[in-house]
């Protein structure tokens, strides 16, 4: 019986000393329309880029009410990557946060950094960070190096959004 209390013991601190907890939920999704692609005069090239219309929105928030209660003001970084499954190797994706978003139950919103285009590539790369749970960050994307010479094809990649401790 000892024992076994022991191992509780051991699992319940495991549990309760467990790192921040945050989850990421977004709010959008990013289409480049088709007739955003217009060329007006044969011999012509597409626009140089183009961006999304309407923004993604991300919230970041506790997944634990402990953590909400007693650790309001963790910091935590945000990082990009894309995951292509149909992509051309010319093709840039910049990614920009146009907004701070707010805060949903108290206090200031404490963001830095992400407010110039940065392109988002395959592997993880740091975009921006804060501190407390934040509401509806706008993120806007931009597409460029597009040509008519990469033929009539729909181009798919996935952004991942990862947020860490700092």
């Amino acid at each position: 019986m000892k024992k076994i209390f022991i191992v509780l013991s051991l699992l319940l601190i495991g549990i309760i000393s467990h790192a921040q907890q945050m989850n990421i939920q977004v709010n959008g999704n990013v289409t480049f329309d088709n007739s955003l692609f217009s060329i007006t005069e044969a011999g012509n090239d597409f626009v140089s880029s183009i961006t999304n219309d309407f923004p993604v929105n991300v919230s970041l928030q506790y997944t634990s009410f402990w953590d909400k209660i007693f650790s309001p003001n963790k910091k935590w970084r945000l990082n990009v990557q894309k995951s292509d499954i149909l992509w051309h190797s010319d093709l840039k994706l910049e990614i920009i946060r146009i907004g701070n978003g707010d805060r949903p139950w108290r206090g200031n919103v404490v963001i830095h950094d992400g407010t110039n285009y940065q392109l988002v590539t395959n592997t993880s790369t740091y975009f921006f960070r804060g501190q407390n749970e934040i509401s509806n960050v706008p993120l806007y994307f931009k597409l460029s190096d597009y040509s008519v010479t990469m033929g009539a094809k729909d181009f798919e990649t996935n952004i991942l959004l990862t947020v860490y401790d700092d």
